[in-house]
């Protein structure tokens, strides 16, 4: 132990497992929680995990943070482009992100809030609902649920809690509580085990999305409305995202 320095705790995360070889090697040998002379110690063992694989960093936990940790181990994708290329009315491009893709998956499932066809289609099939039965489905979303907490260390976020009546204002018949990951995203352990908790009392789908074709980068015109404008579209602005190229 370095004189003057506290301890640093570190759980690993699934992602860096999943991205960095030398990383799950350490998990093998030494488990998920791993601790350090410090802070400056787990930064340091990060930069050598990343030397000859996929880069993986140490996150500051949160305060409120319900694990006993005082850090993560994460994958950290590098960005191919730090700065956009254009100016915004030209048309500023910049490089997808993977929480990008994870923000994308999750508004496919959870869009609209009334009736979003997937799990609109699921529910039909999980209830067997006869014909005419399912044409009344109505699946109600609540996009800001509470959390599931499981003790002190397990916690779980749901994207959505999904309430399915046969129409408006009926009884409530099931509702869903709904993780969605994006191509292949991880489900956390804790958010796996606390899901395995709240299932025992709700249904609760992990759902995971395809997302085909999606662009490596998107390209976005801004322009500002003048007060009194009017008139027709000014074709010299473009206006919302244009995506680029496709992988």
């Amino acid at each position: 132990m370095n004189p003057g320095s506290d301890p640093f705790l570190v759980a690993v995360k699934d992602s860096a497992r999943e991205a960095n070889r030398p990383v799950r090697q350490l998990v093998r040998e030494e488990g998920d929680r791993l601790e350090f002379d410090s802070k400056a110690e787990a930064h340091r063992r990060a930069r050598d995990l990343s030397a000859d694989s996929e880069t993986v960093k140490v996150q500051r936990a949160a305060p409120q943070d319900p694990e006993e940790v005082d850090g993560y181990l994460v994958a950290w994708p590098e960005r191919k482009r730090w700065d956009p290329e254009g100016s915004p009315t030209e048309g500023l491009t910049f490089d997808t992100e993977a929480n990008q893709y994870g923000a994308l998956g999750e508004a496919v499932v959870c869009s609209p809030e009334v009736n979003p066809p997937l799990l609109t289609h699921f529910a039909r099939v999980d209830a067997d609902l006869a014909d005419r039965e399912a044409d009344d489905v109505r699946v109600e979303l609540d996009r800001d649920p509470e959390p599931v907490t499981v003790g002190t260390s397990k916690r779980w976020e749901p994207d959505c809690r999904a309430v399915v009546r046969l129409g408006p204002n009926r009884p409530v018949l099931t509702e869903y509580w709904c993780e969605v990951k994006a191509g292949d995203g991880s489900f956390e352990r804790s958010q796996r085990e606390a899901m395995a908790v709240k299932a025992r009392e709700s249904t609760v789908l992990k759902i995971r999305v395809e997302l085909d074709d999606l662009p490596e980068s998107y390209t976005a015109w801004v322009r500002k409305v003048e007060p009194g404008e009017g008139g027709s579209e000014d074709d010299s602005y473009r206006i919302n995202a244009s995506l680029g190229d496709f992988s």
